[in-house]
């Protein structure tokens, strides 16, 4: 009887420790995920978009710079991509764009990577 109860415990162990495994597997997965960084290309693209926004002088490159760095700070590399998506389609005249200004999930992408700009802007500028 106890030798039953030890073998149902052995197994009852590895499961538990295999289980274990496999969630310490899906946590480092999603932590490699969030921690990735925006590429250098997109941000020479941010970089260049800015200064041509702005002055073109060297002074804006720094401040250009500070900008993406402080951006790539607060948000990944998706976030970063599904913003930019965004804010790019609600450019765009007519029923097109409508989904991107009105769903509730575009507008708190939208609403948060405006408040991330504007201290951005406040930080380098």
């Amino acid at each position: 009887m106890i030798k039953k109860i030890c073998n149902y415990f052995i197994i009852f162990l590895l499961l538990f420790i295999i289980s274990c495994e496999e969630r310490k597997k899906e946590g480092s997965a999603n932590f490699e995920i969030k921690t990735k960084n925006i590429p250098t290309n997109e941000k020479v693209e941010y970089v260049f978009a800015c200064m041509q926004g702005n002055e073109d002088s060297q002074a804006y490159l720094v401040k250009c710079s500070c900008s993406i760095d402080y951006i790539e700070e607060q948000m990944t590399y998706d976030e970063y991509v599904q913003a930019e998506t965004i804010m790019s389609l609600r450019q765009i005249y007519g029923e097109k764009s409508l989904m991107f200004k009105s769903t509730p999930n575009a507008m708190e992408i939208y609403s948060n990577m405006h408040n991330i700009l504007a201290e951005a802007e406040l930080e380098c500028f």
